[in-house]
């Protein structure tokens, strides 16, 4: 069955293709001022019962020309705009897959004038070109704060590299041993008829620390006893999430979708014993199939804390039917056991992440809407759980941001089709150093202003997140301005340092070409480095001098409408960040014909860490004043205040000055235990205006840094 399924793909995907090239480069996304009329249409279209009847029909014929001809021509709005529409209605996102946009392209064929009404004749023009956004001039760049190793395309050196869609990526680093690397990522490539009907999960791998990568897939559905040809669809995935446990294995965790006209949804995950070159179906976690339940947005990690009493215990967190769910697997991933998050906020929920800490506390956060049609709130909640998975604490809210995902109003410029929300990151601080047990959770909003406006922030919790910390703005371009969203998070657990990478238009004046940045809190979260960019021009893309990506549909013709996705891949060990992400360099601005389209791009951040100056002393404050000593006579005063690095006021230091002007002469006098020296000269008669500068500090055990001096000489 899956053989003639993937036989007839090919001849589906020949007819399908039979598409002018002009209308081929057509954006995407609708004019915004039809989007209301688009959903309204949806609302509509659904409740027709020839709709059903049509889209029955593609139940065993989603290659039959005729059958598709007829269910594309009855739809007034494309199908990729149905399946949008639906994702909002629903409140669900996955990626689109190959076959939709395949439909949605045979759709603007058969209703010419409604694609120009929805789409406009400008998108078919020729694509703008966004400016080149290096300014470094070289292929490795270097800050005060990090190093960047040379970006790379991961098919670069592939026999047959992937074409199409590569996108919504996660990488993931062995600690056992940190030159091996595995990255997954949504994909429309189904390498030859081996990857899903219409692409599985696209999985890189690497055993030399990212500097050559391996190119497979994850397993289909008949390894996990699932058949979808028997449905009369074709399989895809989405949603890649990747762990390692103790014993090197890797574990990738992806929704398993079968379309046959309707969407059917199921939750797995496979195991590579051999570092991501091969894979087996390790266990299903959830398989809906004969439900219709919606499984969607899943995150996964695997307890590696030796002194945890759950070690080696599997967890994934994902949402059904708007309704946030847990499962833990006490036998490596074979079987689950499930269980239900508290229900907090808007009721309507969906994303979440998973932090272990090193006692087996399970720490997890999500997110909760409310909606009508559009959404006009969105809150990030946490909750815990102390006894494997097993029961949870009391939600506690994190962060109620401005950005709302749904609403309508969360499409920025860089993502303008696919559109953003606040989805948050956790991690926890299991190193034993200063800022142990700490917990931060990175997200998007904009505190005033619209989503163009959108920075990245973190909070932190001390307390086993009962409370948090107000956030932090990573970004340091400033507040408002060009947009930054989707961060992700990881703890160095080398040395507990937090480490966020993020999508980032800053270089842009259009706020549409994206770069990838990265930083990291020394001090517990409560401030973050300088940004490093991880996006570098490199000959490994075919536009081997542009830093940037860009797939807003207002510049790049050709874009995916799945853009960037949700979210980037991100690591981080051994003071070295791990950043992979969707890159449109082989096609975008130039070289739009070839094949290659969202690659995925990779990046090692090595941080210094650059020692603090020695501790020293340096002046202050210089007071100067007179002092009457009868007769006539008065006396000029310099009081002067020295403090250390930390601005500790410093006791038993030497310091010597010179007065000139009225009062003349070079004095000396010890700083008390408040850090203040007096030094006199006179007493004379007449004029009082005096100039006193300080001509050296000494102290037993501390240099004097005359550069720190927050002022050297005083007049009067």
């Amino acid at each position: 069955m899956k053989r003639a399924f993937r036989n007839l793909s090919l001849a589906l995907l020949g007819w399908l293709l039979l598409v002018p090239s002009a209308q081929a480069a057509e954006g995407l996304g609708v004019d915004p001022q039809y989007r209301q009329e688009v959903f309204d249409t949806y609302q509509r279209v659904v409740k027709d019962p020839q709709y059903q009847a049509l889209k029955g029909r593609l139940r065993g014929n989603l290659n039959n020309r005729a059958v598709v001809d007829q269910y594309l021509a009855f739809l007034p709005i494309s199908p990729l705009e149905m399946l949008k529409a639906e994702m909002h209605a629903r409140k669900f996102e996955f990626g689109i897959p190959k076959i939709i946009f395949q439909y949605h392209q045979r759709w603007k064929q058969l209703h010419p004038e409604a694609a120009r009404k929805y789409y406009g004749a400008a998108k078919a023009s020729p694509v703008e070109l966004e400016p080149t956004t290096d300014k470094s001039g070289s292929l490795q760049a270097l800050t005060e704060s990090a190093t960047i190793e040379l970006n790379r395309n991961m098919a670069y050196n592939f026999p047959i590299p992937p074409t199409e869609y590569q996108g919504e990526i996660q990488v993931s680093v062995n600690p056992n041993n940190p030159l091996q690397i595995v990255a997954a990522a949504n994909t429309w490539d189904d390498q030859n008829g081996t990857c899903g009907d219409f692409g599985m999960q696209a999985v890189f791998y690497s055993n030399d620390g990212g500097v050559t990568w391996g190119y497979t897939c994850s397993p289909d559905d008949d390894a996990y006893g699932l058949n979808c040809g028997a449905l009369g669809g074709g399989t895809f995935g989405s949603d890649p999430a990747l762990s390692w446990n103790s014993n090197n294995e890797v574990f990738l965790n992806y929704m398993l979708l079968c379309y046959n006209g309707d969407y059917f949804y199921s939750m797995v995950v496979a195991r590579s014993a051999d570092g991501g070159a091969t894979w087996n179906g390790q266990g299903v976690i959830k398989n809906s199939w004969s439900t219709g339940d919606l499984e969607d947005k899943n995150f996964y990690l695997v307890d590696t804390n030796p002194g945890s009493p759950f070690f080696g215990r599997h967890y994934t967190c994902w949402d059904r039917n708007n309704n946030e769910k847990f499962a833990y697997s006490t036998n490596n991933g074979v079987s689950w056991t499930e269980s239900d998050l508290p229900t907090a906020g808007g009721g309507i929920d969906l994303g979440c992440d998973i932090a272990v800490q090193k006692n087996g506390t399970v720490h997890v956060i999500w997110n909760t809407l409310s909606c009508v049609f559009n959404c006009n709130n969105e809150q990030t909640y946490y909750s815990r759980s102390t006894n494997g998975g097993q029961s949870w604490s009391t939600p506690v809210l994190v962060v109620d941001p401005n950005l709302v995902g749904f609403s309508n109003k969360n499409c920025p410029s860089a993502q303008d089709d696919r559109c953003i929300g606040p989805f948050g990151s956790i991690g926890i601080d299991n190193s034993g150093g200063a800022c142990d047990g700490t917990i931060y959770v990175t997200y998007t909003d904009f505190p005033s202003g619209g989503v163009d406006n959108s920075d990245v922030w973190v909070r932190r919790s001390t307390n086993g997140g009962s409370s948090w910390s107000a956030g932090v703005r990573v970004n340091d371009d400033g507040a408002g301005g060009n947009i930054q969203f989707h961060p992700f998070l990881a703890v160095d657990q080398t040395n507990g340092n937090a480490v966020v990478a993020w999508h980032d238009a800053r270089n842009d004046p259009n706020n549409r070409a994206v770069e990838f940045y990265v930083s990291r809190s020394t001090d517990c979260g409560q401030s973050f480095e300088a940004n490093t960019r991880a996006s570098q021009p490199s000959l490994e893309f075919n536009n081997s001098g542009v830093s940037s990506s860009n797939m807003s549909s207002q510049s790049n013709a050709n874009y995916n409408p799945n853009q960037y996705g949700e979210y980037l891949g991100l690591d981080a060990l051994n003071n070295k960040a791990y950043v992979a992400w969707a890159d449109t360099r082989a096609y975008f601005p130039n070289f739009t014909t070839d094949t290659q389209k969202d690659n995925v791009g990779f990046a090692v951040v090595e941080f210094i860490d650059v020692p603090p100056p020695p501790n020293a002393t340096h002046v202050a404050s210089i007071v100067l004043s007179t002092r009457n000593t009868g007769g006539g006579n008065k006396v000029a005063v310099a009081t002067v205040t020295i403090v250390d690095a930390n601005g500790a006021p410093v006791s038993g230091a030497n310091v010597t000055g010179t007065f000139t002007g009225n009062f003349t002469g070079t004095q000396s006098a010890t700083t008390n235990s408040s850090g203040v020296a007096v030094l006199e000269a006179g007493p004379k008669k007449g004029s009082t205006s005096f100039t006193f500068c300080v001509d050296n500090v000494t102290h037993s055990t501390l240099p004097y840094n005359s550069s720190a001096n927050v002022e050297t000489c005083d007049s009067i």
